[in-house]
């Protein structure tokens, strides 16, 4: 929504320095000084317990196999071949160490193929090779699993064709595509209250609290405008999407990185959909605020031209609206545009 060539993020909290890996060579090193010993099977307790007297925050431990298979076959034209397929499979898991919980588990597997017929057939990679590669596979998708990663998703909010909501629609979106989220809240949420029967106004109040990981709510509004129109798959994945950032919410708050709530200061919700009306002149020019509905009442404020002001009541010559904090005035509509 944003005007920009990069992405940009509102979600608070999120880190990609989470821990400071020690690698297997390094832990044995300073288990042989601990008079530690990693061999056999470890199960949470004990890897959480080898993590606390080194000192660690969460313990990697796993497992990981391979099969292979090879079928032979004859043909007239090329002879007897080979085919040749190494499969790898293992899981992981990773243990808190504080809490001795598994915080994070995957599994994998990968399969890697090589073939040959008549003399090449002795050219056909080992069960050995075939099994590193495959193996290195298993080890990059584990990687990928744990690594820090970013998803770029380009919302689009929905068009609300309603009269009543065409300049406030408008509004909102230059606000957002400013980059301004707290000033477009009230008006989006606005707009969902006063048509919270519209599958459009609940998507776009979603949008908005997916945009800062409120995922919760996100999956609230999203699910609403998916009940009310289930042909969209827009909605669809949009709530699907939100489930997704439920668990993630809950894998980081278990890890102890949760997200940090956002919360929005757009201001006045309720009147976000009010009448506004703005003042004659340039900002150099000073426009008299009455305190009464007439000429002859004290004027409580000179206000520059160029302004608007929220529209609390109209009367017969006069608009009454709200000033700066909690004053109110009165503002002659010969002096409003």
């Amino acid at each position: 929504m944003v005007k920009s060539k990069e992405g940009r993020t509102y979600v608070k909290g999120v880190k990609t320095d989470f821990y400071e890996v020690i690698e297997r060579d390094q832990l044995e090193k300073i288990m042989k000084e601990q008079k530690l010993s990693l061999s056999g099977a470890l199960d949470e307790s004990s890897a959480a317990e080898v993590g606390r007297v080194l000192g660690l925050d969460v313990i990697i431990i796993g497992n990981s196999s391979y099969a292979h298979n090879d079928e032979w076959s004859n043909s007239e034209l090329t002879g007897r071949c080979l085919k040749r397929t190494v499969t790898a499979k293992g899981t992981m898991k990773i243990i808190s160490v504080e809490t001795a919980r598994v915080v994070g588990t995957e599994s994998s597997s990968a399969s890697f193929k090589d073939s040959g017929c008549g003399d090449a057939v002795s050219g056909v990679k080992s069960v050995d090779a075939l099994a590193d590669v495959a193996l290195n596979q298993l080890a990059k998708n584990f990687v990928d699993y744990f690594s820090p990663g970013f998803t770029h998703i380009k919302y689009t909010m929905e068009k609300v064709k309603l009269k009543e909501f065409k300049t406030k629609g408008k509004e909102a979106m230059d606000f957002l595509k400013m980059g301004d989220i707290d000033r477009a809240f009230p008006i989006v949420y606005a707009m969902f209250e006063a048509d919270s029967y519209n599958p459009k106004t609940a998507y776009n109040l979603g949008v908005l609290y997916e945009m800062v990981g409120a995922y919760e709510d996100a999956f609230e509004y999203y699910s609403m405008a998916y009940e009310l129109d289930y042909s969209c798959k827009k909605f669809q994945a949009a709530t699907e999407r939100a489930e997704k950032g439920i668990a993630l919410a809950q894998y980081l708050e278990d890890i102890g990185r949760p997200i940090q709530p956002y919360s929005f200061t757009g201001g006045d919700m309720a009147g976000a959909l009010a009448e506004r009306v703005m003042v004659k002149g340039s900002s150099s020019d000073r426009v008299e605020i009455y305190e009464l509905p007439n000429k002859s009442s004290t004027v409580v404020a000179k206000v520059p031209g160029g302004l608007d002001f929220k529209v609390i009541k109209e009367h017969a010559k006069f608009y009454e609206i709200q000033l700066r904090g909690s004053k109110i005035g009165f503002l002659n509509k010969s002096d409003a545009k």
